[in-house]
């Protein structure tokens, strides 16, 4: 099995391409970061989702500490909640769009989902302003040993509107949306063509 790793500025130039043509609205909204050829993943559609991992989290142009640290003690118990509430929604989204695949507990020739939110934007809705959510996701498939076989990059963008008013709601809507994509790359690598 042999993994395919594009240098890095390979890598910036391929996610600028990918990120034009996503605001162009053409092609899947993942960008491939890594893949392993040939694609072990064909007729194999068993997968354990892990919870979403928030380690290095970068929350606006902050830390995730930082950010927090000027949040009263109810907001940050709500922020914890609403990671959460993320992370069980992303599974539920995977699953729930993953036709063909058997998303669920982890089987002896399954594969592991390990999602790893790496940005948030909150963004902010006061009624006459509003700023969008937006999520950054990157994504491992690993093999039953932990080894990386698959890494993509996706990314969800939620506007504020009165319906979306709350942060907590655009970050579930977020990872709810990032669920349907990731299941969407893993359809393609399980049925290709």
């Amino acid at each position: 099995m042999r993994s395919t790793r594009a240098p890095s500025a390979l890598r910036a130039l391929a996610l600028l391409v990918a990120s034009l043509a996503l605001l162009a609205g053409c092609g899947p909204r993942w960008m491939v970061v890594r893949q392993t050829v040939p694609d072990p993943f064909v007729q194999r559609p068993h997968f354990a989702v892990e919870p979403i991992h928030f380690e290095d989290l970068r929350v606006g142009g902050k830390s995730e500490g930082e950010y927090l640290s000027g949040k009263e003690p109810d907001q940050q118990s709500k922020w914890q909640a609403d990671k959460e509430a993320m992370s069980a929604g992303f599974a539920a989204a995977l699953a729930a769009a993953g036709e063909g695949l058997s998303v669920g507990a982890l089987v002896p020739e399954g594969w592991v989902v390990r999602p790893v939110v790496t940005f948030i934007e909150p963004g902010f809705y006061a009624g006459i302003a509003a700023g969008p959510t937006e999520v950054r996701m990157t994504v491992q498939v690993l093999d039953g040993k932990g080894a990386v076989l698959d890494e993509i990059a996706v990314h969800s963008n939620i506007a504020a509107t009165m319906g979306t008013a709350a942060v907590g709601t655009r970050l579930r809507d977020a990872a709810d949306d990032l669920g349907h994509v990731v299941a969407g790359y893993l359809r393609t690598r399980v049925y290709p063509g």
